[in-house]
């Protein structure tokens, strides 16, 4: 071993060995050192960190040790537990026989300054300002022969590095948490640790984190005094800058430490190495440089963990100027919180990675597609570019996708790292950067057409992301006029995108046309393709019930769930939208209870995927609720509608399908008999459908009914008959006679004569509603149940057949 090494192994051992107590340590280098020389070395070292417990003061030895059995106070002195610079720390149990209690006491026994006195006294009154779970407490305190001492909580742990060491990730930030907590305690009060380090953390048996040792604490609406040597008192490696320099302290003093601490939890690895004693450590630190990455300390799959947002985090605690640090212990929390539950972070937010990421917390339109929805993208395309063909006849083309793959990989990295360099004070969105590298694209890659295809698919279905299809369309229609420049299998992908957006176009012989296309192509190898053939159901049924045969429409997704289960599992995006869509193709042909079923099934894929939250989510409950209301079950779809009311305000802004949500809860509520719940919520959708549809439009008049018939269940009829006859002139000027509306308009006159005591007009208007509804046909027959659970709930029978209805 040479010089270097040994050096290395040295402090290694004295880093490891700093954090024990004294048996530990002991059992430790016994364990760890067997060289004699080397071990004492060590030893030599430890003394000295013993030693310069005070900075430029010499060491004395204590002026008085307690013998076990010695009463302080009411507490009767046990074992020395150990000894520091200013005075010792022992076992103590209280004296009164009634109860027993566990505690640490320590006592000052070094008097030779007034300052030392008066540190003392501090620590006690900060303590005692301090109610925490996570701060050991002070119980007592008092003087003992001339000498002051403190009671504090007995805690029985290990210091938190070492109980870390066999814990995941997870585990180990979720417990540091712990200590930010305190720690914010102890600001709220006012007050800064100053002093914070693994040691002075204890973690129990029970995993509960304790905070220890305020005796170079400082209350930060006191004067300052003294604060040089107070720093070198605590220990350098988890000082502040500004602490080293003798310069005033702040909250961010502690989130300097904090930050250190957690790097060395990530790690395993102390973030600072110096040795000797407190001055030379001192200036080491001072004249270190920027603190390294937590991901370059490690290895493996644990440093790609770290890599991004964990780094951002730890540095930014860590920043050398206070003001660029974390205002708050809770805002580094916060940050450690964001990760844990894979949001972004703010310690990133000036990063260009994160672009993408702060476009979508200013544009929450976009965040109701979601972070999960461009993920969910992201890993959709790779799973198109990247599926590894296990047959011999799909190698080669797992291949060729694997090349294609990295390039549209790169170019995404590229076309966000682009937007960041053009962004510099300027408002970049998601759409300005595909704008961007779509405009670029022909030229950069026109002599790679498999490549160009690749990326070109993959922009179209970011803006797919961002429902822009208009966005889109131009990109699919180019690739497919490049002719036979763009690999068949390309084409066939842009072809069934180019059919999605035929399709919400209403130009469903087009959409059709090219679906068919895509398919055949697939079906040439369908074991190649069978992602693709499976994805392309979805559209197919779509355009199966679009042209009247809904019937067809759930054959087909029937017969493609048992192959999407086959490539995906059941706990699958992709099988959670098929789950869904046959719920709706079961909806559609009337089998509401299988219906209902699915949409269960879609919304528990959704949670075990933690996208509960999510525009998937959100549709699913839309469907879920509309089912229970056709099966007859208000009381079921209320919950359901309000878990759905409840997502969509998280994730979109108010808009006409926030009003058509609201207007729904609020006519379902009214069915039950919750008529004083109800009658905000339709004001709510009423004032909402005029801001965003339109006074006229269907949305605002159903809310307007709506609103008259929750009157009429209050008691109003005068107020529901005058929104009634405001209503009924725009009626019949924008729908006419033969319309659902003005045949609900009859329904809602019926309801007013109702709540007048008029039971014959209100029966009247419901057999006037009937005839028109059964005139509709389809449109009006889901109305038709409304009308008989009107005529239950007021004792009235079924009206006979209308003359439209006879043969």
């Amino acid at each position: 071993m040479d010089d270097a090494q040994r050096w290395s192994r040295i402090e290694a051992l004295f880093d490891a060995a700093l954090e024990l107590d004294a048996d530990a340590r002991a059992a430790f280098l016994d364990r760890e050192c067997a060289d004699p020389a080397l071990r004492a070395e060590v030893d030599k070292l430890l003394q000295a960190e013993a030693a310069s417990g005070d900075f430029l003061q010499p060491h004395t030895p204590a002026h008085t040790r307690l013998t076990p059995g010695t009463l302080v106070g009411q507490w009767r002195v046990g074992t020395l537990l150990g000894r520091g610079g200013m005075g010792e720390v022992y076992a103590a149990t209280r004296a009164n026989r009634d109860f027993e209690q566990r505690a640490a006491l320590k006592l000052l026994t070094r008097l030779d300054s007034a300052d030392a006195r008066r540190r003392f006294a501090e620590e006690r009154r900060i303590l005692s300002r301090l109610e925490h779970p996570g701060i050991a407490h002070l119980l007592d305190g008092g003087e003992h022969d001339g000498l002051p001492y403190a009671v504090m909580e007995f805690v029985e742990g290990s210091a938190l590095t070492t109980h870390a060491r066999d814990l995941q990730l997870r585990a180990r930030i979720e417990l540091f948490l712990q200590v930010c907590a305190a720690v914010s305690h102890a600001h709220q009060h006012l007050i800064v640790h100053r002093d914070l380090k693994p040691s002075n953390i204890l973690v129990t048996a029970d995993a509960r984190v304790k905070l220890l040792d305020f005796g170079i604490a400082k209350l930060l609406d006191a004067a300052p005094a003294g604060d040089v040597t107070q720093v070198i008192r605590a220990s350098p490696d988890y000082c502040a800058p500004e602490q080293l320099r003798g310069e005033p302290v702040s909250a961010a003093t502690d989130v300097y430490a904090l930050g250190v601490i957690l790097h060395e939890l990530l790690t395993g690895q102390r973030l600072w190495m110096s040795g000797g004693a407190a001055l030379l450590q001192t200036l080491e630190r001072l004249s270190a440089g920027d603190p390294p990455l937590p991901s370059s300390r490690v290895r493996g799959a644990l440093a790609r963990r770290l890599r991004g947002d964990l780094d951002s985090i730890v540095l930014k605690a860590l920043r050398s100027r206070p003001d660029q640090r974390y205002a708050t212990v809770d805002a580094l929390a916060d940050d450690l919180r964001a990760w844990l539950d894979a949001r972004p972070v703010r310690a990133r937010d000036a990063t260009l990675p994160y672009l993408l990421g702060r476009t979508i917390r200013r544009r929450r339109w976009w965040f109701a597609a979601g972070a999960a929805v461009f993920a969910s993208l992201l890993l959709g395309l790779a799973g198109v570019l990247w599926q590894a063909r296990e047959t011999a006849i799909e190698r080669d083309l797992a291949r060729r996708e694997a090349e294609r793959a990295d390039a549209v990989r790169q170019y995404l990295m590229l076309m966000f790292r682009s937007a960041g360099d053009q962004a510099a004070g300027a408002s970049v969105t998601a759409k300005d950067v595909l704008d961007r590298a779509a405009a670029r694209m022909h030229d950069e890659f026109a002599g790679d057409p498999g490549a160009y295809a690749d990326i070109l698919i993959a922009l179209a279905e970011l803006y797919f992301s961002l429902d822009d299809y208009t966005g889109a369309r131009p990109l699919l229609e180019r690739l497919l006029r490049e002719g036979s420049a763009v690999p068949d299998e390309q084409r066939a992908m842009a072809q069934h995108d180019l059919a999605q957006i035929e399709f919400r176009d209403d130009q469903q012989g087009e959409a059709a046309r090219m679906l068919t296309a895509a398919q055949t192509f697939w079906n040439a190898r369908p074991q190649a393709y069978r992602e693709e053939l499976a994805m392309s159901r979805l559209l197919q049924s779509q355009l199966e019930r679009a042209n009247g045969n809904p019937e067809q429409a759930l054959r087909t997704l029937e017969a493609a769930l048992p192959e999407r289960l086959a490539l995906s599992g059941e706990i699958h995006r992709e099988t959670g939208k098929l789950v869904n869509n046959l719920g709706i193709a079961y909806y559609q042909v009337g089998r509401f209870d299988e219906a209902i079923a699915r949409f269960e099934q879609a919304s528990a894929i959704w949670a075990a995927l933690r996208l509960d939250r999510s525009a998937d989510a959100l549709n699913t409950l839309n469907n879920w609720a509309a089912a229970e209301m056709r099966r007859q079950r208000p009381d079921a779809a209320v919950p359901v509608f309000e878990r759905a009311l409840n997502l969509r305000r998280e994730l979109y802004p108010p808009s006409a399908a926030l009003a058509a949500l609201v207007n729904n809860l609020g006519k379902t509520l009214t069915q039950i008999d919750r008529a004083d719940e109800a009658l905000p919520l339709l004001r709510e959708a009423v004032e909402l459908g005029e801001r965003y549809a339109g006074a006229s439009s269907v949305l605002t008049v159903s809310a307007r009914l709506g609103l008259a018939d929750t009157l009429s269940a209050l008691g109003e009829p005068d107020q529901a008959a005058s929104e009634l006859d405001s209503l009924a002139p725009l009626l019949r000027e924008t729908y006419g006679e033969a319309h659902v509306l003005t045949a609900l308009l009859d329904v809602s006159r019926a309801r007013v004569a109702h709540s007048r005591g008029d039971l014959a007009t209100a029966l009247s208007r419901l057999d006037r509603a009937e005839v028109r509804l059964r005139d509709l046909g389809r449109s009006g027959a889901p109305f038709l149940p409304q009308i008989e659970a009107l005529r239950r709930q007021w004792g009235a029978g079924s009206a006979a057949p209308a003359e439209s209805d006879k043969a």
